[in-house]
């Protein structure tokens, strides 16, 4: 009787694999023999299974193992113990400037933006613009960046009041085939300017993005704060009554330049942000490198996020955020590659590495920041700042298949942490595949629906036209 008993108990906890019958789900793509790096919260070991994808682009299984005998999948890719890692996402990136890499090489923040701005992108177009956000898309894509968040460049800065520029670099988003959060400016306060013109422009381009065809690979708008570049507290006030209206978050960028002028003066905006309400977890700061404790205090209070560029805080010499201290205070921190413009390459794994080399200079310790850390920050860390941490981020049933097939043979024997291999020595050139909702968009570093040089060509062409 007690062995009975027993052995019911058992029973009742073990988890059986989906087994293969007329009513199990359509299986649109079967991936087996991979070393498995889910990103999921209690699962740090990679382990060698399978996962497999639904018709709608989500995960149905993701097990160690082989796959049920009977299965039936339209698609079988043995990875061959290949590994398989989340898609990295970037929380923080400027598409369009991929037309612009190199430029500025010696500037620092406000004067670089004088330089690209107000020299160049304003004499581009909304076909221009179109260009550069496809080339910067596939760009990212190409290096492993499956989801992003993209600061669309809208001339609504300087003249204008239509949403010509956004609508042209939403379709470069969605045709890329990359996963998306468009960006969305909404202009600046000052004479001539009023609440009620920029509420009717942001309607005007939610509707038209609502009759777009439905697409999985949109996740939403947010909007391009731009309290800290204006002199205004109006600014911080039209941004929060958008974001009510309109239920959509804020990134912010704040507390980037390294002048010690400019820093004071953008903390002296931070009354601005907490008199006017943007302070909640629907606001993400952009490098929010030069804080102070109150600055700190208060963003812990209010649950807000912040993103980590360490490729362009370097190159513009920004300074160094002191992310081991946000992260102790209970501060959500994801990482963005930014603007090609600032950080020239649109590459992750560079981008983890440079983080992680500048915050154990910071501390002088190599213990105070781990590769596991970084490949977390560039995934479920940037997912969750962006509130998309039940899509993507992670590996994990019901999730979109968003993932990178990487050779590990040039990574070099694992003798330690697997993760240390990964970011410390792996490059864009490593990723075998990349897979979108289970569709393959990369293979062997070749953009499967696009040409890229096709893509380069134009750009350059149009770059030059408009340098003129």
């Amino acid at each position: 009787m007690l062995k009975f008993l027993v052995l019911s108990l058992v029973a009742l906890f073990v988890v059986e694999p989906p087994r293969a019958d007329a009513g199990s789900p359509a299986v649109k793509l079967e991936v087996r023999n991979a070393r498995i790096f889910t990103m999921a919260s209690g699962q740090r070991d990679p382990f060698l299974g399978y996962l497999l994808v639904a018709e709608d682009g989500t995960l149905l299984d993701v097990r160690r193992g082989d796959p049920p005998p009977g299965l039936s999948a339209d698609q079988v890719f043995d990875a061959h113990q290949a590994w398989v890692i989340p898609g990295l996402i970037s929380a923080h990136s400027h598409l369009w400037q991929a037309a612009y890499r190199g430029l500025a090489a010696d500037k620092t923040l406000i004067s670089w933006i004088d330089d690209l701005y107000f020299k160049r992108a304003s004499r581009a177009t909304p076909e221009d613009l179109y260009w550069f956000c496809l080339l910067g898309a596939l760009d990212h894509l190409q290096s492993g960046i499956t989801a992003v968040y993209d600061f669309d460049y809208a001339r609504i800065y300087w003249q204008g009041d239509d949403n010509d520029f956004d609508m042209a670099q939403f379709r470069a988003q969605e045709e890329s085939g990359i996963r998306y959060i468009h960006g969305y400016e909404p202009g600046m306060m000052g004479p001539g300017a009023s609440v009620s013109q920029a509420k009717s422009r942001m309607k005007d381009f939610l509707d038209w993005t609502s009759m777009q065809k439905p697409s999985p690979r949109f996740l939403g708008v947010m909007l391009n704060g731009g309290t800290a570049f204006n002199n205004t507290f109006q600014q911080s006030t039209m941004e929060k009554e958008l974001m009510d209206t309109f239920s959509v978050s804020n990134q912010s960028h704040y507390l980037e330049p390294p002048e010690p002028a400019t820093q004071e003066e953008e903390r002296q905006k931070f009354r601005w942000f907490a008199d006017s309400g943007l302070l909640s977890d629907q606001l993400i700061f952009g490098h929010f490198i030069h804080t102070n404790d109150f600055i700190l205090e208060q963003a812990v209070k209010y649950h807000v996020g912040m993103t980590w560029n360490p490729l362009s805080n370097g190159r513009m010499a920004s300074g160094v955020p002191d992310i081991p201290k946000y992260l102790h205070l209970g501060i959500r921190v994801g990482m963005g590659i930014d603007g090609e413009a600032s950080g020239d390459l649109a590459d992750p794994f560079e981008n983890m590495r440079a983080g992680l080399y500048a915050i154990r200079d910071k501390y002088e310790d190599a213990t105070v920041i781990s590769p596991y850390l970084m490949v977390w920050l560039h995934t479920m860390g940037s997912a969750d700042v962006l509130g998309v941490q039940k899509k993507v981020g992670s590996l994990e049933k019901g999730k979109y298949a968003d993932f990178l097939v990487i050779d590990p043979s040039s990574l070099g024997a694992v003798l330690e942490d697997p993760y240390a291999n990964l970011v410390l020595v792996a490059t864009p050139r490593d990723i075998e595949r990349i897979y979108v909702g289970g569709t393959l968009e990369v293979e062997q570093g070749k953009i499967v629906r696009h040409s890229l040089q096709k893509v380069e060509s134009e750009v350059d062409d149009r770059v030059l036209s408009t340098g003129k």
